[in-house]
């Protein structure tokens, strides 16, 4: 039997019931609003009049287009982490498929984030001892961490299969079993026993992944679970989750970005922008939100800004000839060459474990090898003979025409600018730290601000630092007012140029002022990336170094960024690498910007430069 209601989008949806009277629908949430906790009788609600049906056999995605984390907050709804007014009634409630089972409906259902901070707290950890693996804890592989209970108990030496029983699995052999063909599914068979510490960024959020389903919630949500993934990971796991999403084992909501690939397998959609969710069918929605509702992109788009002053290729910034990193019989990089030269733009580009992340640690002088690269000829390779220059290298990493060894990390840091899910994890997040001190440490690099206007303070035997003191004020100004919340509203209103016309505005406005004030910790986690942007961009660093810049940020965000890196952000005598698995991702492109833009491409440890 059903019974019929009207739903927001004016579409007839049933309300199911199975013939024993147990009910099939998931998420039952009708003409509500959701406010957070402790939010007084007239608060705004963060959600106004959510009406969200799913039934059994649908397959949803949470889409935010918001900057403000909208889409995590409908999530996390889900967990009981905010209020719903007035709350789903009985005999159903909010999960009426969990009703009749007795099981707890906060336990029964969970997430898994990956746009949130892996690193609790708001100080700052040293993610560079990742390469050193130094502590013991480090040496624990994937297996160890995350999947312990597949470890096979072994009898000692001197227990005698008389004295003692056969040890016994941790877990039953139809687990195990279960285990094994997941593992292969999600493509982790020769990562289980490698060090945690050594694995890639997809690789971790595949694992995290696994180790959810082991758990077997009735309901997983995944927030952004194929962001940062490679071209062949991203379709592997999105057959997996369906396949299991199909089999109820268990049932899963995704969460995406606007400009993020909708999988073909998702047939329902919750749109969700500042306090407003559109939810039904794929197409009508998406179909709602091309009319005029939120500006469905799918992908980011193609350029169409050219930039202000085209890029002059200038000296070598970065020279690395013939590099390995080994770890025992592993090689990561293998005889790998590669320049990077003033005003050149790079897209770095490899598969998940394909050594990106070891090649950025060399090139930012955190990797302990990259104090040991440099080796000199000694002899012809041929005939033996004395090489006729004994200071001529075999291999060689130059940062800015230097050794490793003779670069000191502050000024490495203040050379190297860098935005990368590394450092946001890392950073500080102190209650007292305000957007201004965030974008200040990005001249010198520092994780903690400093000088009496949050910019730095002056060096032994500097002159002039008023000068560069008031430059470096201004930056910060600049980039507030061109990539923050007064570029966020210019996109948003529909306008095709998201860049103020620098002629007519006077900034810092109001606007900028309040939001350079505000804690930055208490910005949702979208917000904190943008701010995490501006500091690398904010000191005109000679090398720029992003790596999967986008995770996180909504589709507005993205747009005003790229066209703030094309339209003049980034100087002719910058270099910048761009790190991602997607084309569209990249700002520049082979053929709008020719002989400026670069491609290499990492595999198998080596490195191919493609023009």
């Amino acid at each position: 039997m059903h019974r019929w209601r009207l739903n927001q989008c004016n579409t007839l949806r049933k309300l199911s019931t199975s013939s024993n009277g147990k009910f099939e629908t998931v998420i039952n949430i009708r003409n509500a609003n959701v406010y957070r906790f402790g939010d007084g009788k007239y608060a705004q609600p963060l959600f106004r009049d959510l009406t969200w049906t799913v039934e059994d056999g649908e397959s949803w995605a949470v889409i935010g287009s918001g900057g403000g984390g909208e889409k995590t907050a409908l999530l996390s709804m889900l967990l009981g982490r905010y209020r719903i007014a007035p709350y789903p009634p009985p005999p159903g409630g909010l999960f009426p498929f969990l009703s009749s089972t007795g099981l707890d409906p906060y336990s029964s259902v969970s997430i898994v984030a990956f746009g949130h901070r892996q690193q609790a707290g708001g100080a700052f950890y040293d993610y560079s001892a990742r390469y050193g693996a130094v502590h013991e804890e480090d040496r624990l592989t994937l297996r160890q961490n995350m999947f312990p209970e597949t470890i096979p108990s072994l009898r000692m030496p001197y227990e005698y299969p008389r004295d003692t029983p056969e040890p016994k699995q941790a877990i039953s052999e139809e687990e195990l079993a279960r285990f094994n063909g997941l593992v292969t599914q999600l493509g982790l068979d020769q990562f289980l026993d490698l060090p945690l510490i050594a694995l890639s960024n997809g690789q971790t959020r595949r694992a995290r992944i696994l180790k959810a389903i082991l758990n077997r919630p009735q309901l997983l949500l995944l927030d952004e679970p194929l962001t940062g993934l490679d071209v062949k990971a991203r379709p592997l796991l999105s057959s997996t989750l369906h396949d299991l999403h199909s089999k109820k084992a268990p049932r899963m909501i995704l969460g995406l970005r606007a400009q993020d690939s909708l999988p073909d397998w998702i047939d329902h959609v919750a749109y969700v922008k500042g306090s407003t969710v559109i939810a039904g069918e794929r197409n009508h929605v998406l179909g709602s939100v091309e009319r005029g509702l939120g500006g469905w992109h799918g992908k980011p788009k193609k350029n169409g800004v050219a930039e202000k002053s085209r890029a002059q290729i200038g000296g070598v910034l970065i020279d690395l000839k013939s590099i390995k990193v080994q770890y025992g019989d592993r090689k990561v990089l293998d005889q790998l060459s590669w320049k990077i030269r003033q005003g050149e733009r790079w897209h770095l580009i490899g598969e998940n474990g394909s050594g990106k992340t070891t090649l950025l640690s060399l090139i930012t002088g955190d990797h302990p090898q990259s104090y040991t690269q440099t080796r000199y000829l000694t002899s012809d390779s041929v005939s033996n003979t004395p090489s006729e220059n004994p200071r001529e290298t075999s291999s060689h990493l130059e940062l800015f025409s230097q050794p490793r060894s003779r670069l000191p990390t502050t000024l490495l840091r203040s050379a190297i600018a860098i935005m990368s899910p590394e450092l946001f994890d890392a950073f500080p997040r102190r209650s007292n730290m305000t957007v201004w001190d965030v974008i200040g440490t990005g001249f010198d690099g520092d994780f903690v601000p400093k000088g009496k206007k949050g910019v730095g303070s002056a060096m032994e035997g500097q002159v002039e630092w008023d000068e560069e003191e008031n430059w470096r004020v201004g930056r910060v100004w600049e980039v507030l007012h061109t990539l923050g919340p007064e570029a966020w509203e210019r996109a948003n209103v529909g306008g095709t140029r998201t860049q103020p016309d620098s002629s007519s505005q006077t900034y810092p406005s109001d606007v900028t002022r309040d939001f350079a004030k505000t804690s930055f910790p208490s910005l949702p986690l979208p917000q904190q990336r943008v701010v995490l942007l501006m500091r690398a961009l904010v000191g005109r660093a000679p090398l720029i170094l992003l790596d999967e810049v986008w995770s996180g940020m909504d589709e507005i965000m993205v747009r005003v960024a790229r066209e703030y890196l094309r339209g003049g952000g980034i100087g002719s005598d910058q270099a910048v690498v761009v790190i991602t698995h997607w084309e569209e991702e990249v700002p520049w492109s082979l053929d709008e910007d020719p002989g400026v833009f670069k491609r290499f491409r990492l595999g198998g440890g080596k490195g191919l430069v493609e023009e």
